[in-house]
């Protein structure tokens, strides 16, 4: 006659089942959060090294926009820029536009191929 010592999962208590799998999510979470804060300093590496192009946008959201490289009314930057920056902009009473540099920094001159 054998006896079989293995646990089934009929065996396992529902709540020790409960707190392994709310563990396994509060893991997942954990690393998905620290990827994410290690992405934001390693795009910003690779953006100034040229690694990876500047991302050009403009979002106007009610009186204010968000734009980069440069402003979307003002500036013209056609071609690659030797800097990049992110440009706050605040409609003014008499129809224009106030920008703020909120981040700026220096490229690498570009490699030659």
């Amino acid at each position: 006659m054998a006896i079989n010592n293995r646990a089934n999962a009929s065996d396992i208590p529902d709540h020790s089942r409960r707190r392994h799998q709310l563990g396994l999510i509060v893991l997942s979470v954990c690393v998905t959060l620290g990827l994410l804060l290690a992405a934001c300093p390693l795009s910003v590496v690779a953006i100034q090294q040229r690694v990876i192009a500047p991302p050009r946008f403009a979002v106007r959201v009610g009186n204010v926009e968000l734009a980069a490289p440069c402003p979307a009314r003002g500036f013209i930057c056609d071609g690659a820029l030797p800097w990049y920056a992110i440009w706050w902009g605040d409609d003014q009473p008499d129809g224009s536009i106030t920008y703020r540099q909120l981040y700026f920094i220096y490229l690498k001159p570009n490699r030659r191929r």
